[in-house]
This record gives C-alpha cells, sequence and structure tokens, in this order.
C-alpha cells in the first residue's frame, strides 16, 4: 500500500494533501499591548507633528489652519534666533555630556574598589538621578539667587566676592550654572552605567597585566579605558539625545536668558508655543532637529560597532 501511495505521489498531476502550518496568535495578543502604546505614544504624534508642520496652525486658531507646504522649512533657514539657538544646543550637548562623563568616571572607578560601606554609598549616589529636573532648577535657583543665595553667602564670608552676585544675569556665569545643575543630575547615570562595565571585566586580565609589570595608569589606560569604550559611547549617544530636547533645566533656572544666550533649538520651539501660541513652526523645528539627532545617531552607532571590531 505503501509503495502504491508513493507512486502515485510520483505521478504527475495527482496533488498530494499537505497540512498548512498551523500559525500560533499567542505570541502576536501578547505584543500586541506593546504595539498599541508605541504607536499612540511614539509615532502618531510624530506623524501629526510632521502634519502640523506643513501648516500654520495657531492655538488661537486651530480650526482655521491652513497648509502652506514647506514655507515653515524656508523660514528656518533664514531664523537668526535659531541659528544662535543651533550652536547653543550643539554648545550644551558637548559640555555637559563631557563634563557628565569626566565626573562619573573616577566615581565609577572608585565605586568598583571594595571598602566598607561600598552598598551605601552606590545607593546614594544615584540620589541626583531620581530628583524631579524641576526640583532640581529649583533647589539651583535657590541656591544661586542674588539676593539670598547660599553660593553668595559663601563666597563672601570667604571674601571672595564682596556683594551678592547675580549669576542669572550673565551670559557666561547661568551657562556655567545650568552645566553644573544638569551635570549633578546626570552623572549617576553615567556612573553606574559605567561601573556595571568595570564589573563585567574579568579579574584575570588585570592579574595578568600585573604580571606582565603594567602599573595603576598603564592597566587603565590599555585595558579598562579600551574595553569601556563601548559603553562610553553608548552613553554618549543617549545623553545626546536626551539633552538635545531637555526644556525643563534650562527653562526653569534662566527661561533661556539673558536675551537669547542659554536658547536651544528645543527650547526655542517650546517657548514658541509656550509665549506665541504657534504649532506649525515649531512643529517643523521639532521636525529638523529629529533628522539631525537621527543622523548623529546613525554616525555614533558606526563608531561603536567599530569599537568593538577593534576590541
Amino acid at each position: 500500500m505503501l509503495k502504491t501511495w508513493a507512486r502515485s505521489s510520483s505521478q504527475p498531476g495527482v496533488a498530494v494533501a499537505r497540512r498548512r502550518p498551523r500559525v500560533d496568535l499567542l505570541p502576536y495578543l501578547l505584543v500586541a499591548p506593546a504595539v498599541l502604546l508605541v504607536l499612540s505614544v511614539a509615532v502618531y504624534p510624530a506623524l501629526f507633528a510632521m502634519q502640523l508642520s506643513t501648516t500654520d496652525a495657531n492655538l488661537l486658531k486651530l480650526a482655521s489652519q491652513s497648509n502652506i507646504g514647506s514655507r515653515n522649512y524656508v523660514k528656518a533657514f533664514s531664523d537668526a534666533i535659531l541659528q544662535g539657538a543651533a550652536l547653543g544646543t550643539l554648545r550644551w550637548v558637548s559640555v555637559v555630556a563631557t563634563a557628565q562623563l569626566l565626573v562619573s568616571l573616577p566615581i565609577a572607578l572608585f565605586l568598583n574598589i571594595d571598602f566598607r560601606g561600598r552598598s551605601l554609598v552606590r545607593a546614594a549616589i544615584v540620589v541626583p538621578w531620581v530628583v524631579s529636573p524641576a526640583v532640581v532648577a529649583i533647589l539651583w535657583r535657590f541656591m544661586v539667587d542674588g539676593n539670598f543665595g547660599i553660593i553668595n553667602d559663601i563666597l563672601v564670608r570667604l571674601h571672595v566676592i564682596s556683594a551678592y552676585v547675580p549669576w542669572l544675569s550673565d551670559s557666561v556665569s547661568s551657562f556655567v550654572i545650568l552645566v553644573a545643575a544638569q551635570t549633578w543630575s546626570g552623572f549617576p547615570f553615567f556612573a553606574i552605567t559605567l561601573l556595571a562595565a568595570l564589573q563585567a571585566i574579568p579579574d584575570d586580565l588585570y592579574e595578568s597585566a600585573r604580571l606582565d609589570g603594567a602599573g595603576a595608569f598603564a592597566r587603565f589606560r590599555y585595558l579598562t579605558l579600551p574595553l569601556l569604550m563601548p559603553t562610553i559611547l553608548l552613553l554618549l549617544l543617549l545623553r545626546t539625545i536626551w539633552l538635545s530636547h531637555s526644556v525643563d533645566t534650562i527653562f526653569l533656572l534662566t527661561n533661556g536668558g539673558p536675551g537669547y544666550a542659554n536658547y536651544t533649538v528645543a527650547l526655542y520651539s517650546f517657548l514658541l508655543t509656550w509665549n506665541q501660541l504657534q504649532l506649525g513652526y515649531p512643529s517643523a523645528l521639532a521636525i529638523m532637529l529629529s533628522v539631525v539627532l537621527l543622523v548623529a545617531a546613525s554616525v555614533y552607532v558606526r563608531v561603536i560597532e567599530r569599537s568593538r571590531e577593534w576590541m
């Protein structure tokens, strides 16, 4: 009977019944809520912002908005405030990201050492990270206040300055304060992530380096730092994205001032909506910033991949 079935199945024109593979819908059903959530909070707002960027939408006349095509994008290239804000964004991201890295790397190296009370210090180091950015801005604003700030009080008592100084009224000192506040708030994320990367490095590598006569600096320069480089680059990518659209600290501390000294693209877009109730032009600025960040992220990813190949 088997031979007959095999012979008939080999003959042309005889169809062999095959069972179709059964599709398991359970994994798709489990993933569906997360997909719908992403579509509702990420994809749809992005598409809506792209649509708004081609209109002259305003919160006061939202129902009577009209399509103006690419006029908002053309306007952006001749906007002097935007040009200054773009340079301000580059300065803000580069200085703050570098400061957070320089502060957090020694702290991560210290927390990787075995000492008494290390667990308590590791837990305490996270406190600035969990504090709300609004609270951080208000805290630093009170600290540097020109009338009763504790920074002024300490400097006067130490005879560094003779009278209270309105630090936030100067373009240079206000930027330094912004960098200090953002660095204090963000360095724990850098430090904890670098600490996790340090703990993933095998101790055998350090033992072999010691046997070869490598000192502490040589072990850091030729062993620790290269192995940390992919993590450092990933952290810089994340901080670049987060700092580029950061608004709360700058807005609450200086409102972008004095003048336009501390403007960033994200803050400029936010203030156009906050003060002038515009929607179309700020949406175009947000889309342009997103495109720049997408290009920068692709470059970062390639550099990270190359750093892994070198290892």
